[in-house]
Order: C-alpha cells, then sequence, then structure tokens
C-alpha cells in the first residue's frame, strides 16, 4: 500500500522546512564567522586613533549584526513550525508501519500483551489475600478438631478461592503465551513477566482433605507464609518489572520507525520539494500549521465563546 496523501504533504513539509533551517544555519554560521574575524582584525584604538577607523569598524560589526539578527527571527520561526510537524509525521508514520509492518506491528503487539497482563494481574493481589487468609481459617480449625475431613466447610471455602486462583493463573499465561509467541527472533528473551508465587491448584486442597492434621497445618503454614511474603514484596514492584520489557519494545519500535522514517525523508527531499525562496517557504508553511491553527481555536471561541472566558 502507498503512503496516504496527507503523510507524503507532511514528509514534504518536513524536508521543506530542514532544508530552509540548512540554510540559515549556514548563513548564520557565515556571519559568526565574518565577526569572529572582524574581532581578530580589530584596530588597536589609542589616544592617537582617528575618529574614522573607529566608526568603520563599529559599522562593520554593526553591519554583521543587522544581517544576522532577522536570520535568527527566521530560524526560531521555522524551528517553531518543524516543531509542530514533527509529531504529527512520526505518528503518520507510525500508523502506516502498524498496518504495513508485520515485524513493527508484532512488537506493538508485544507492548499491548504486557498492558493486558498487568490489567489482569490488578485482580490477583486480592484474590492471594483472600487464599492465604482462608488457609489460616483452615489451618486454624485444624488446630481445634482432630482431623482434616471435620474442616469441610473451610476446604470448600479454600476450594473455591483455589478456583478463582486458578482462572486468574490461566489468564495470565495465555497472555504470556500470546506475546512470546509474537515476539521476533532474539527479543522473547528480553521479555519478562514478573514471576508468581506457586499458585495452589484445586488438586491441592483435595490432598489437604486427606492428610494427618500435623501435616495439613504444617503445609498450610509454608504456603500461607509465601503468599504473605510475596504479597509485602515483590507483588509491589510487578509494574517496575513490567517496565524492562515494555522498554525493550519501546526501544524496537523507535528503531524500526527511525530506519523508515530516514528513508522516507530522503526519499521526500529528493522527489517532494521544489525550488522556492526562503520566506516563500516559511510564509507556506506557517499559513499550514501555524495561521490554520490559530483560525480553528478562533472559530471554536466563536461558536462558544463562553466556554472560552
Amino acid at each position: 500500500m502507498e503512503l496516504p496523501e496527507s503523510t507524503l504533504t507532511l514528509l514534504r513539509d518536513e524536508a521543506y522546512a530542514a532544508l530552509v533551517r540548512e540554510a540559515l544555519e549556514g548563513e548564520l554560521g557565515n556571519l559568526e564567522r565574518e565577526r569572529a574575524d572582524l574581532v581578530t582584525k580589530r584596530p588597536k584604538f589609542g589616544l592617537l586613533s582617528g575618529r574614522k577607523s573607529k566608526e568603520a569598524y563599529a559599522d562593520s560589526l554593526r553591519g554583521v549584526e543587522d544581517s544576522a539578527e532577522p536570520l535568527r527571527v527566521k530560524l526560531a520561526q521555522i524551528t517553531g513550525i518543524a516543531e509542530r510537524v514533527h509529531p504529527v509525521v512520526r505518528k503518520e508514520v507510525s500508523s502506516y508501519l502498524a498496518s504495513e509492518s508485520p515485524d513493527y506491528c508484532r512488537v506493538l503487539q508485544i507492548r499491548a500483551r504486557l498492558d493486558d497482563w498487568e490489567r489482569a494481574y490488578r485482580q490477583l493481589p486480592e484474590a492471594l489475600l483472600a487464599f492465604a487468609r482462608d488457609m489460616r481459617e483452615l489451618r486454624q480449625a485444624v488446630e481445634k478438631e482432630t482431623t482434616p475431613g471435620a474442616c469441610a466447610h473451610e476446604l470448600a471455602v479454600l476450594r473455591e478461592s483455589a478456583e478463582r486462583l486458578g482462572r486468574a493463573e490461566f489468564e495470565l499465561s495465555i497472555i504470556v503465551q500470546a506475546a512470546l509467541s509474537q515476539a521476533p527472533a532474539g527479543i522473547a528473551e528480553q521479555i519478562r513477566f514478573p514471576a508468581l508465587p506457586d499458585l495452589k491448584r484445586v488438586p491441592w486442597v483435595g490432598r489437604l482433605a486427606v492428610l494427618p492434621a500435623a501435616m495439613v497445618v504444617a503445609e498450610v503454614t509454608r504456603a500461607e507464609g509465601e503468599f504473605r511474603a510475596f504479597l509485602a514484596g515483590p507483588a509491589k514492584t510487578v509494574g517496575g518489572q513490567l517496565q524492562q520489557g515494555r522498554a525493550v519494545c519501546a526501544q524496537l519500535a523507535n528503531q524500526m520507525l527511525d530506519d523508515y522514517w530516514n528513508v522516507l525523508r530522503t526519499h521526500a527531499r529528493t522527489h517532494y520539494v521544489e525550488e522556492m525562496g526562503l520566506d516563500d517557504v516559511i510564509d507556506m508553511l506557517n499559513a499550514r500549521y501555524v495561521d490554520s491553527d490559530i483560525q480553528r481555536k478562533q472559530e471554536e471561541i466563536t461558536a462558544a465563546p463562553f466556554v472560552w472566558r
């Protein structure tokens, strides 16, 4: 698919802005060198120095500065325009790559799966806390009874909590598989999902019902301790652990985008720009990206004057 016309227009305008900026910086560089040369050749004014010599030197410096000032104004103007164009071009190129580049799309999908995992994980700490609480209640009940089988209610509650944890774990595992299956070669090993504690499943609860009371107390105490230790520490750092994966995806995506964007920039300079006067280019870009924005805001104010006051 060819680039949209809107993207081509933006690339052309970006090329114009870059060329104007380079031309202005070149002229200012020449003037700065001319000024530096004048300073090195400054006459040694003394008591006997002629007035004309002083005036001629001052006029030369003033002439250089007078020539430089309008160039600085134009440079500031084109820089401001370029800063408006840049993020729009980037967004358009990114959208194009997302629809046309399988590799770029995969990287974005991995980033999306990291976000999905974090959203799904938000329900887990509450479920873990509930499971730890249910384990404590079972332990306390077993300590009062002669056999775990006499604690049917506590076992049923714990089993229900285990089912909830199982569903949450399954959802998280599906997201991990989706992310890693999409990862390009060399990227999968850099994507790390936070490690979770050993989530006790329904069969584990079933085994507790037939174990001796002492073993149940020991097993539940150990498992409850692991859950509470996770909630007190690692559970609070999940966002930071996911950030490493996001950073890997962002770096790779930005590199792909910049590489393609630079190819487009080179092409735009060669094929999209025409010979125009420097002031004409500035006026054209100013009308498109500054005046039009001001006019749009003015129309919004006119349409709803009380909202803007």
